[in-house]
């Protein structure tokens, strides 16, 4: 009896435990609006969309830093229009029923912290209203900053932050006038319609935060504040241990030449090595293979491709993987392919083209759970079609390739789940799935020979459908699985949009050519500021910011 009650004693403390580590305020959106006025100052605007519970006291933004520039005319507003009191002073120990409805600040030797009560539980919208003075200073060469206004290890980490920057002396920023960059997160940064756009791509992590460097063109501000020496001696600071890479020619750049310069030589040498290598452990993980008729990695499509990766002669091919996850989503329902009237546009348009009936991805309800395969790569390229579908729920390729472009920030989480470190003697750690994989492959090229063996697993063959795609054999597969059982290949509905793929190479190079049109802009412009991928490194010589924030 007594035991029983420890371990019923236990159980109670672990689930206490578990809802403790739940508990705690969640930041879901911090939506940033930076007006720049003519004089370098800038009148800064935070909208926090939050979920509060009886955890901590206040919210308080870290504005460390700060470079000679002040903080000034803080206003806070609740999601009613309520503002709140501003006392001034703010003493960080009263209590959350004495903080409630009311703001202040904390002047400290290094900056500042707003602050302002939490009050009630349940979902909140915080706007908070403040200006810093002289954030754009004036340099010999250009006007600009460089500025953190996420600060990191902000608890709770924003689950989605963007920073706007508009001007009070202009409708919009002239693209030709403004130079941009940006460090320390995972995402963006563009021009948008005559204004400046930083924004994450996933849910920020503690060590994150979100520094912008801008640079504008004479003339375009006149800032009251001017610094010694250029802009270009602030912009190579930032660059310093970014993805961002500097003009001209140093140390590290000659250092890198010769070593290049000794792959070259080397390369020959390198390579017949590498060959060998590859063929020792092909040549043990295909010895004796026999067919394989389940399910590699309980379903894993990433890694099933991890292994056809890691023992190709060269890197194999993401299309393949990318058709995979396309067709899975259509195997569990949520895509459907199907055919509709198209209106012309553009040239056809004018020309007096007919409408056409093409065949269109809808965009259906995603269904997963923490079991489902692959459930993080699925809902995010999920998410991307869904995005760039049209209003009635149904995706064109061209419509899939422009949204890409235009939003780089929504594929990049995608694409970092996406990538592979090709390692085979990590593989070979792990021979019984590897050998799975690779004899699943083997049995889909047999597939008609298994057949006559008098094949049973018909209720996998939907999934045999999406692994011939990843083993790139999938033409001669449903070829082979027709002539084996046509009826039911042609009754079950699935079935029929499985086969019916003339939309899937389209969708798969739409999907690809979005990325290649973001990678290609990201490199030849993000150095330059032109916009790109934010740099997750690097942003040396930032005001503002700092470490912490949040809710205490």
């Amino acid at each position: 009896m007594a035991h029983s009650v420890n371990k019923l004693t236990a159980t109670l403390l672990l689930l206490l435990a578990a809802l403790t580590m739940q508990a705690g305020p969640v930041l879901h959106d911090l939506d940033i609006h930076v007006e720049l006025l003519d004089n370098g100052d800038a009148r800064i605007t935070e909208v926090r969309t939050m979920s509060i519970d009886d955890v901590g006291t206040e919210c308080y933004i870290v504005m460390g830093f700060m470079n000679g520039s002040t903080v000034r005319d803080l206003a806070v507003y609740d999601e009613t229009g309520r503002e709140f009191d501003n006392i001034g002073e703010w003493d960080v120990d009263e209590s959350r029923s004495w903080k409630a409805g009311k703001c202040g600040i904390v002047t400290k030797s290094d900056g500042y912290e707003l602050c302002w009560g939490l009050g009630d539980e349940g979902e909140r919208v915080y706007t908070v209203c403040y200006t810093v003075t002289d954030l754009v200073r004036a340099y010999d060469d250009a006007d600009g900053f460089n500025f953190m206004f996420v600060a990191q290890d902000i608890k709770p980490a924003a689950q989605h932050a963007q920073i706007t920057f508009t001007s009070e002396v202009a409708s919009e920023i002239p693209q030709e006038v403004v130079k941009m960059w940006a460090f320390r997160y995972d995402g963006d940064i563009q021009w948008r319609e005559g204004a400046v756009v930083a924004e994450t791509a996933r849910a920020m992590e503690g060590s994150e935060a979100m520094i912008v460097m801008l640079r504008f063109e004479k003339d375009f501000l006149h800032p009251g504040r001017s610094e010694s020496g250029s802009f270009e001696q602030l912009r190579e600071k930032a660059f310093e241990g970014s993805s961002y890479s500097s003009d001209g020619m140093d140390f590290e750049d000659i250092f890198w030449i010769l070593v290049i310069a000794a792959c070259i030589i080397l390369t020959p040498i390198f390579v017949v090595w590498y060959l060998a290598y590859v063929w020792w452990h092909r040549r043990k993980a295909y010895e004796n293979l026999m067919w394989f008729r389940g399910l590699p990695y309980k379903g894993s499509l990433k890694k099933s491709y991890e292994v056809l990766d890691s023992y190709s002669w060269i890197s194999y091919d993401n299309k393949n993987l990318i058709s995979a996850l396309v067709l899975k989503l259509i195997s569990i329902g949520a895509l459907r392919i199907e055919e509709h009237t198209v209106q012309p546009t553009g040239l056809r348009k004018i020309t007096g083209g007919q409408p056409q009936r093409k065949q269109l991805l809808a965009i259906k309800e995603l269904r997963t759970d923490e079991k489902t395969p692959d459930r993080f790569l699925l809902k995010r390229l999920y998410s991307i079609f869904a995005e760039a579908a049209s209003d009635d729920d149904l995706l064109q390729p061209n419509e899939l390739r422009n949204y890409i472009k235009k939003h780089p920030g929504s594929i990049e989480t995608f694409l970092t789940n996406l990538k592979n470190t090709r390692d085979i003697s990590k593989c070979d750690k792990d021979m019984k799935n590897v050998r799975e994989v690779l004899g699943m492959r083997l049995f889909l090229e047999d597939f008609t020979l298994a057949n006559e063996r008098h094949v049973t697993e018909v209720a996998l063959w939907k999934d045999y459908l999406v692994y011939a795609e990843l083993f790139g054999i999938a033409k001669q597969v449903r070829k082979d699985m027709m002539r084996a059982n046509p009826e039911y290949m042609n009754m079950d509905e699935v079935y029929r949009q499985l086969n019916n793929t003339d939309i899937l190479p389209a969708i798969t190079y739409a999907t690809l050519a979005g990325i290649g049109d973001v990678q290609k802009a990201s490199s030849s412009s993000g150095s330059s500021g032109g916009g790109g991928w934010a740099s997750f490194s690097g942003g040396g010589g930032f005001s503002g910011g700092g470490s912490g924030g949040g809710v205490r």
